[in-house]
């Protein structure tokens, strides 16, 4: 992880032992982390007026239904990052797929561990709010209004610089020919489009969907 550049050398003439091993790994660490978010109460505060406005089984239907759609995300959002992210990166710096995942695994494991971060301080205060202290996303909160904007600065953390950092490095270690400036805009401009698309979601209407199902109208 502290030397994507020796990594990038490495896999040009071999392989990352116990890959499947590791990648199971951060798979079943990623669905456990996101599971304990979720049943701890991380981003289900718009189900807690279905224990006044329905029954004690809706209420316990609809936490089900919310663990289980964050153990498909969390699977979701692992496999984007591990091989979306390695497959998009093949496609514009023409290194090979499979030589890309192994970064993307390490990359996957820095994500993680940021939340785990976040978890454990929220757990510790015993609250959460919707931005990370690790982001511009307070700071913004408290010179802007746009709620978009913030989100978006919210998306832009200590951790997204580091991992640049090391997809750069990795780059240009495998490929020493290449433009590195034309390489770090790039992955900079790709961090930013992922920003902005990961900011939108937050205006989908996850809970106008949730009360449509359990509230069976429309």
């Amino acid at each position: 992880m502290t030397k994507p550049d020796e990594l990038a050398l490495n896999l040009q003439t071999g392989t990352m032992r116990n890959f499947t091993r590791r990648l199971i790994i951060v798979l079943l660490t990623g669905i456990l982390l996101f599971s304990l978010r979720n049943i701890w109460g991380m981003n289900t505060e718009t189900l807690t007026s279905l224990m006044v406005s329905m029954t004690t089984t809706d209420y316990i239907l609809a936490r089900f239904a919310s663990l289980i759609g964050t153990i498909i995300w969390s699977v979701l959002y692992i496999g984007f990052h591990i091989f979306g992210i390695a497959l998009i990166l093949s496609g514009i710096t023409k290194i090979p797929y499979h030589r890309l995942v192994p970064l993307q695994v390490l990359i996957i494991g820095i994500l993680l561990m940021e939340k785990a971060v976040l978890f454990i301080v929220f757990t510790i205060k015993g609250v959460t709010v919707n931005l990370s202290f690790l982001s511009f996303g307070p700071l913004a909160a408290t010179v802007m209004e746009n709620w978009y904007l913030i989100l978006f600065l919210n998306q832009l953390t200590i951790t997204s610089a580091l991992i640049i950092t090391l997809q750069y490095r990795f780059i240009s270690a495998y490929l020493p020919e290449v433009n590195r400036k034309a390489s770090l805009m790039m992955l900079v401009g790709l961090h930013i489009a992922m920003a902005l698309i990961t900011a939108s979601v937050a205006f989908i209407p996850f809970n106008a969907m949730l009360n449509s199902i359990f509230g069976g109208g429309f």
